[in-house]
C-alpha cells in the first residue's frame, strides 16, 4: 500500500517542485532583463548617447550577467530629444515541458541636456 501511495504522489510532488523552480528562475530572469533595460537607458540618457549605445549596453549586460537565464533577447531602443526608452523581450529557461514563459522589460527616463542660465 505504501508503494502505491508513493507512486501516485511522487509525480505531483515533482510537478510542485519543478513549478517552484520555474517561478524562481523566471523571477530572476525578469529582474535581469529589467536591470539590462535600465543599463541601456542610462547609456542613452547622456547628452551624446544614441539608440545604438542603449542597445549595446543592454545586450552586453545580458551577456555578462545572465546569458543562460535571459534566452533569445530582442532589445529595442528609442531616443528622442526628451526621453530614452529600452524594451527587452526574451524567454526564461523552461523546466516544465510545454510551458514557455516570456519576459518583457521596459525602462525609460529623461535625456540629460544642458540648459543655460536664461538671465
Amino acid at each position: 500500500m505504501a508503494t502505491l501511495a508513493l507512486v501516485l504522489l511522487m509525480p505531483g510532488v515533482l510537478l510542485l517542485f519543478m513549478s517552484v523552480a520555474q517561478f524562481v528562475v523566471y523571477y530572476h530572469a525578469s529582474h535581469l532583463a529589467t536591470a539590462a533595460a535600465q543599463e541601456g537607458v542610462r547609456a542613452a540618457q547622456s547628452p551624446d548617447g544614441t539608440e545604438a549605445d542603449a542597445q549595446a549596453h543592454a545586450q552586453d549586460f545580458i551577456t555578462q550577467a545572465g546569458p543562460a537565464l535571459v534566452l533569445a533577447p530582442v532589445v529595442a531602443a528609442t531616443r528622442d530629444l526628451d526621453t530614452a526608452r529600452v524594451e527587452i523581450r526574451a524567454r526564461a529557461p523552461q523546466f516544465i515541458p510545454g510551458i514557455q514563459i516570456g519576459i518583457h522589460a521596459v525602462a525609460s527616463g529623461p535625456v540629460e541636456a544642458f540648459v543655460g542660465d536664461p538671465g
